[in-house]
């Protein structure tokens, strides 16, 4: 079997993993370098903190964001608009929830796993904190965890100078440069070809499956994909809390990896390079972390399906993998293991994931 994988992030990544232990012949097409769309994440493996989109609760933390200052709405897909308007507040299927928790198992198994193997990529399983400047905002964080579907561990904390902070010890990281080091080398006898595609018909005569996993190109298919772009920085300097943080508030995160610290923050419908507006992260994360130099900055763009859970299925010779918006790390495993079935025939359809594929056409080829 010869199948082609467009897009090389982290999920793209996990796809051609796992289908080339099966002895399947892999090509991977990515425009830059291999998980060059991904590393700037913060390396927070957390399905455990899934953001149901499609509500009106959600809009408002994005508005209260957009007050901040800390997003910024200049360009969204309509498509994606019409879609969550059509589903706003409405609730998944119980089968969502139950197919998001084996997602979720599996790959925090995964990583730990590939840890096991070799911890060449700075896997820790020292938690998370989501911390609070309000005591309102932190009353409201965890009314929401008593209702979490996953039901997840955690406990209430005190950290200097916030309200507090929610503790979710079951969470880890990783190093997210690293991890893609680690994946060139478990990827050494798939093909990697570095260019963009822009005719679908081309690349579909040469291979049985084509599976398109390249995050937000294909709202060019006409999919409901919407990007929304953050922003990293690596630094050195000294962290100011002992386990991985979020500030809730600011969507701002804070990691100590073992050659830097990594700070993220950024959920910005905005396609341009604008690296000047980046600095109100790495300033925001000076609260977590006192910085002594900054090495470098990259930026990546998350596609965000219309309510968050990720988009799995195949029309006709096509699988698409997409959609898991700022958790594509965090599901980066299950969503690879579970295209890769897909691919090879093992599963027909994953239900809710495959809802918006539908009696959909991808044989438009130019892109």
């Amino acid at each position: 079997m010869k199948v082609a994988i467009i897009g090389g992030g982290i999920v793209g990544s996990f796809i051609a993993y796992y289908l080339s232990r099966e002895g399947v012949d892999v090509t991977i097409y990515e425009k830059s370098s291999l998980g060059s769309g991904s590393v700037h994440a913060a390396g927070l493996i957390e399905p455990y903190r899934f953001d149901k989109i499609n509500t009106t609760g959600m809009i408002k933390k994005m508005l209260s964001y957009v007050g901040k200052k800390v997003t910024i709405v200049k360009q969204l897909n309509p498509e994606w608009i019409k879609s969550l308007l059509s589903i706003l507040n409405k609730e998944p299927p119980q089968e969502a929830w139950d197919i998001i928790r084996r997602m979720a198992t599996f790959s925090l198994k995964e990583y730990k796993r590939m840890a096991e193997e070799v911890n060449d990529f700075d896997y820790e399983e020292n938690g998370l904190l989501e911390i609070y400047q309000d005591r309102l905002n932190l009353e409201h964080g965890v009314e929401e965890e008593k209702r979490n579907p996953f039901n997840p561990k955690f406990e209430v904390i005190d950290v200097k100078g916030f309200s507090g902070a929610i503790y979710f010890p079951e969470l880890s990281k990783l190093n997210t440069y690293k991890f893609m080091e680690r994946m060139k080398r478990e990827l050494k006898g798939v093909k990697i070809e570095i260019r963009e595609i822009v005719n679908l018909d081309e690349i579909s005569k040469g291979y049985d499956t084509v599976v398109l996993s390249a995050g937000v190109w294909l709202s060019k298919l006409g999919m409901p994909i919407t990007s929304f772009k953050g922003y990293g920085y690596r630094v050195s300097g000294e962290m100011l809390v002992k386990y991985p943080s979020v500030i809730s508030e600011l969507g701002v995160a804070v990691v100590k990896n073992s050659d830097h610290i990594k700070i993220t923050g950024g959920f910005d419908a905005d396609f341009s390079a604008d690296v000047e507006r980046a600095k109100i992260f790495l300033d925001a994360g000076g609260c977590l972390a006192k910085i002594d130099k900054v090495y470098d900055l990259s930026m990546g763009y998350r596609p965000c399906s219309p309510d968050g859970f990720p988009i799995i299925g195949r029309v006709g010779q096509f699988v698409i993998s997409t959609g898991a918006c700022r958790l594509g790390w965090s599901f980066g495993p299950s969503m690879g293991k579970f295209t890769a079935d897909l691919v090879l025939d093992r599963v027909k359809s994953y239900g809710y994931l495959s809802r918006l594929l539908n009696g959909r056409n991808l044989s438009v080829p130019k892109l």
